[in-house]
């Protein structure tokens, strides 16, 4: 081999090894849309419009920011009131409240499914003076009792775990909506007052949402996440509650599924969630 040969070879070999210690020391991709901050590991691609619009709306919803005449951003309320057999175990039922919405109006109860519109049920709906959501109009002893027996309106949602359900209330007069999330089976971790929980937001977990609270407000709390040997790091800025919602890609370069830690470092608190993401992992959300 000519030395000219030789210093090229070896020339090129610096070249190639510069370029790996750059690509593996190339900070993984964070990115904002319309407020919602996301991330997602190095390799992997960006992440389509329509996709980003649709997690944008997923957070919204579940932060009570949506609705018509909501400037108090009202949430539904779900309180567990048993659990009903079903083929594959138990469900549990829920009855619902609208704490805040006005007594005077009757609603309509929509639904919103995976890869669908929000979509109305049928039968109409009142709520009492402490929000109770009721098949009738309460009666003089109902009207702020917070049982309704024969007369409360209830869901028994089936979901997967970590799987939300998302529903909303909408006035005939078109005057108010508000909205509530739903997850019969949470995955998430508390530590000393602070709390972050994982939510699938699309199918398979290719996409979570991860939601924080009890952390201080106005405050950036670091957020780690770790999938199949790779560590990100992320940024949530709490609002005055001390709550936040981030968007996370689970996935890694050369894996099809794996598991996802995710850690948010509060000043005295260090919640952990684990999830598994991945084809096969994760059914698609089922009807409620």
């Amino acid at each position: 081999m000519s030395p000219a040969l030789r210093r090229f070879l070896l020339i090129a070999l610096i070249a190639l090894i510069q370029f790996q210690i750059l690509s593996y020391g190339k900070p993984p991709k964070k990115n904002e849309t319309e407020g919602l901050v996301y991330a997602t590991f190095p390799g992997q691609p960006n992440p389509s419009k329509p996709l980003l619009e649709l997690l944008v709306r997923q957070a919204r919803w579940d932060n009570g920011d949506i609705g018509n005449g909501n400037e108090q951003r009202l949430k539904l309320q779900f309180d567990k009131v048993d659990d009903l057999a079903a083929p594959k175990g138990t469900v549990p039922r829920y009855r619902v409240f609208a704490i805040g919405a006005p007594e005077n109006k009757v609603y309509a109860w929509r639904v919103w499914r995976s890869g669908e519109e929000p979509k109305a049920e049928p039968g109409d709906l009142y709520v009492n003076g402490r929000g109770l959501l009721m098949t009738r109009r309460p009666l003089p002893a109902e009207e702020y009792s917070l049982r309704a027996p024969g007369a409360e309106f209830t869901i028994a949602p089936e979901a997967d775990s970590a799987v939300p359900v998302r529903y909303d209330i909408s006035s005939l007069d078109d005057q108010l909506a508000l909205a509530g999330t739903l997850v019969p089976q949470p995955v998430a971790a508390e530590d000393h007052g602070c709390r972050l929980e994982v939510r699938v937001a699309q199918p398979n977990a290719a996409v979570v949402l991860f939601v924080a609270d009890g952390f201080p407000s106005e405050s950036k709390i670091p957020l780690v996440l770790e999938s199949e040997g790779q560590t990100l790091n992320m940024t949530m800025i709490t609002d005055s509650a001390g709550h936040a919602i981030v968007a996370g890609f689970p996935s890694v370069a050369g894996k099809a599924q794996g598991n996802l830690k995710a850690t948010a470092e509060g000043p005295d608190c260090l919640p952990l969630v684990t999830l598994p993401w991945g084809a096969a992992v994760h059914s698609t959300q089922k009807a409620p």
